[in-house]
């Protein structure tokens, strides 16, 4: 007899449920250990990319998206506040050089 799957929105919810676990996993060695935080990410991105579902923004923010590594600010990356343009907060990632910004909405 075949083998049943699982409902879509259950294996989803599976999914974001162990996403949230290797997302804590690598927030906790990520400043001891930063291959192993690297390697957990990456399992994360693996599985949300099978289920179909998105890492979410506030684990999203805290990662290079180019190196992959977990970033732990005046370790690993530089934040600063620039109000050029328009008001937004740059991360600097110094393993790799990238750069993410993100903007702030005027209240």
């Amino acid at each position: 007899m075949r083998r049943r799957r699982a409902p879509r929105a259950e294996a989803r919810k599976l999914a974001q449920e162990r996403i949230d676990i290797l997302w804590e996993q690598a927030s906790d060695v990520a400043s001891q250990k930063p291959p192993l935080a690297r390697q957990r990410m990456a399992s994360a991105r693996k599985i949300a990319q099978k289920a179909r579902i998105k890492i979410p923004r506030h684990i999203g923010r805290q990662l290079c998206k180019k190196c992959g590594i977990v970033f732990v600010p005046g370790q690993n990356c530089r934040v600063r506040l620039r109000n050029n343009r328009s008001r937004h907060v740059t991360i600097t990632c110094l393993n790799c050089g990238a750069i993410r910004r993100f903007y702030n909405k005027k209240q």
